[in-house]
């Protein structure tokens, strides 16, 4: 739980990596950011939108068990997701959605990292 946080949206100026897909947020594109102070330590996330609507549509989902403390941790959305689609009833749709975000960040990462090393 955090001593203290806010939450922003602003709009990118330089190129920044998002925390939980490791995709690019270029300039020019809206982002959250969230700021605080946890266990004494401030710090600082960045989150692209399309992972943003990912975690807001994971944590809606009443399968989305935290840990009682936290609602999510930053940076593990994929796994999160991961460990939310089993929990889903197979033939439900949302089933579907959750592995299909899990793998769309995984795209953005992996287009991030070829871009990086080319």
């Amino acid at each position: 739980m955090s001593d203290f946080q806010t939450t922003t949206e602003p709009v990118a100026r330089k190129r920044h990596a998002c925390c939980e897909c490791r995709g690019h947020i270029e300039p020019g594109q809206q982002y959250q950011l969230v700021s605080g102070c946890w266990e004494g330590s401030m710090e600082s996330f960045k989150t692209c939108i399309p992972c943003v609507q990912a975690r807001d549509w994971a944590t809606a989902q009443p399968e989305w068990m935290g840990d009682g403390e936290h609602l999510y941790y930053f940076g593990m959305l994929e796994e999160d997701l991961a460990n939310l689609a089993p929990e889903i009833s197979p033939g439900d749709g949302r089933r579907f959605k959750a592995n299909r975000l899990q793998i769309q960040i995984g795209r953005r990462r992996d287009t991030a990292h070829s871009q990086k090393a080319a």
